[in-house]
C-alpha cells in the first residue's frame, strides 16, 4: 500500500485491524465505509496479515507497533511507526480513533492538535464497568495519565448505544458525546428454504423441531456453558439448540464435555462461520439466545433481530434495553431481568411453547425496527452530519 493511495479527509486509526476481533473489526469498516476513510492500523506483527488487503472494504495501511516491551503492543507508538503514521495522515482534517488504552490514542490526539485537525474518539466498550473491572489498576492508570485529557479534547465521543454513552458518562465532558448505532442490514437470500433446509439437515433436524441458536466466541464472557445448561434445563424434546463460533478461554471440547448425556443429540457444537455459512444458520433457526454478561452493541444479536428472529437476551446487551417494548416486554423476544439461570429457563420454556404463529409475530417487530434503526444509510448520514456540525461549543 503506497502512502499516495492513503490521503483522505478523513483517516480511522485503530490497533491490529483483524477479523479475528469480531464486532471491532465489522464497526471499523463500517466507519471506513461510512465515511469513505482509509484505516491506520498499528499491527502487533504477531500474524502475517498481508493477504487481507483484497477483502478489506477500504485502504488499510498496516504499520508495525514495534518490537520493544511497550511498542509491541502499541503501549507507547514507537519512533518508526509514529514517522510512517503522520506521512500517511498528512491530509486528514479528521481522526477516527478506535478503542482505548493503548498509545495509539494520546499519540493521534498530539498530532491532531498539531496540524489543526479534529479527532472523534470511539471507545467500543472500553469504558463499560465490567470492562473496566478487568485488569483495573493498569486501565485506572491510562485513564488518569492521559485518558481523562484525551477524551475531554476529543471533538466527539461516538457509543453505539444509548446504555453503552450512560455507563460512561462521567468520563466524558457534557455535550461532546453521541450515540450512532452501528449498522446492520438483513441481506436478501436466494434459495431460503433450500438452504434453511440444508443447515437443518446436517443437524438431522426436523421441519416440527425448533432451532435455538447463539452465535459468538465460545468465551466465559459470553457464557457459553450457562447457555448450555440453561437450554438442557428448559428445552423440550421439540426444541435443539446450535453454538456457533470460535474458541476463546472456554473450547468446543469444553462445551461438547458439558452437555448432558440426554440432551447430546440436541445440543450442536457447529464451530466458526462467516460470510454465507453463517447467514445460513440464521436462515436455518426459528430463534436467538445470548447470556453474555456484557455486549456493548452486540453484532450476533442484531443480525438475529434484523432477520427476523425473536431473541432471548440477557441483561448486558446494551441495544437490547432500546429495542421496541409491548405490554412491558420486547416486542421481539426476551430481556431478562438478571443473569440468574432461573430468568433463562423460563425464556427458553416459553420459546419451546409458543406457536410457530407468535413466533413470526415477535421476529416480525423486531426486523422492522432494524431497517429503520440499524440502516447503513442512517449510520452513514449521521456520521457525515457529525463530521459536518464540528466540535460541541
Amino acid at each position: 500500500m503506497t502512502t499516495a493511495a492513503m490521503r483522505a479527509r478523513a483517516v480511522n486509526v485503530c490497533l491490529t485491524h483483524d477479523p479475528a476481533l469480531a464486532g471491532l473489526y465489522r464497526a471499523v469498516n463500517d466507519f471506513a465505509l461510512a465515511l469513505d476513510a482509509p484505516i491506520v492500523s498499528f499491527d502487533d506483527g504477531r500474524t502475517d496479515r498481508s493477504s487481507l488487503g483484497a477483502t478489506e472494504p477500504r485502504p488499510v495501511l498496516r504499520i508495525p507497533a514495534g518490537t520493544g516491551w511497550l511498542s509491541r503492543d502499541c503501549h507507547i507508538v514507537s519512533a518508526s511507526a509514529a514517522r510512517l503514521a503522520e506521512t500517511t495522515i498528512a491530509d486528514a482534517g479528521l481522526l477516527v480513533v478506535h478503542s482505548l488504552f493503548r498509545g495509539h490514542a494520546p499519540w493521534a490526539a498530539r498530532v491532531a492538535r498539531r496540524r489543526g485537525a479534529s479527532y472523534w474518539a470511539v471507545p467500543h466498550g472500553c469504558l463499560d464497568p465490567w470492562g473496566l473491572s478487568q485488569r483495573r489498576w493498569a486501565k485506572q492508570a491510562w485513564l488518569t495519565a492521559f485518558g481523562t485529557r484525551y477524551l475531554a479534547a476529543a471533538d466527539w465521543v461516538i457509543f453505539a448505544t444509548q446504555r453503552e454513552a450512560e455507563k460512561a458518562r462521567r468520563w466524558i465532558p457534557k455535550g461532546r458525546s453521541d450515540v450512532l448505532h452501528w449498522p446492520v442490514e438483513a441481506c436478501e437470500v436466494k434459495d431460503h428454504e433450500l438452504r434453511r433446509r440444508h443447515f437443518r439437515d446436517q443437524l438431522a433436524l426436523h421441519d416440527s423441531q425448533r432451532l435455538l441458536l447463539t452465535v459468538g466466541r465460545l468465551h466465559s464472557m459470553k457464557r457459553p456453558l450457562a447457555t448450555v445448561a440453561a437450554f438442557c434445563a428448559a428445552a423440550a424434546d421439540n426444541c435443539h439448540l446450535a453454538l456457533v463460533g470460535m474458541d476463546g478461554d472456554v473450547t468446543a471440547a469444553q462445551v461438547e464435555a458439558s452437555i448432558p448425556a440426554a440432551c447430546r443429540e440436541r445440543v450442536h457444537v457447529v464451530g466458526p462461520l462467516s460470510g454465507d455459512d453463517l447467514s445460513t444458520a440464521y436462515l436455518a433457526a426459528d430463534g436467538f439466545i445470548s447470556l453474555s454478561f456484557r455486549e456493548n452493541f452486540g453484532y450476533a444479536a442484531a443480525e438475529a433481530i434484523a432477520r427476523g428472529l425473536p431473541v432471548i437476551l440477557s441483561p448486558g446487551h446494551d441495544l437490547a434495553h432500546e429495542l421496541p417494548q409491548c405490554g412491558g416486554q420486547l416486542a421481539c423476544g426476551w430481556l431478562l431481568p438478571d443473569d440468574d439461570r432461573r430468568s433463562a429457563v423460563e425464556a427458553i420454556e416459553t420459546f419451546c411453547r409458543m406457536p410457530a404463529a407468535k413466533g413470526d409475530k415477535l421476529g416480525a417487530a423486531g426486523a422492522a425496527w432494524a431497517r429503520d434503526t440499524l440502516s447503513f444509510e442512517r449510520f452513514r448520514d449521521s456520521l457525515r452530519s457529525l463530521a459536518n456540525r464540528g466540535s460541541p461549543a
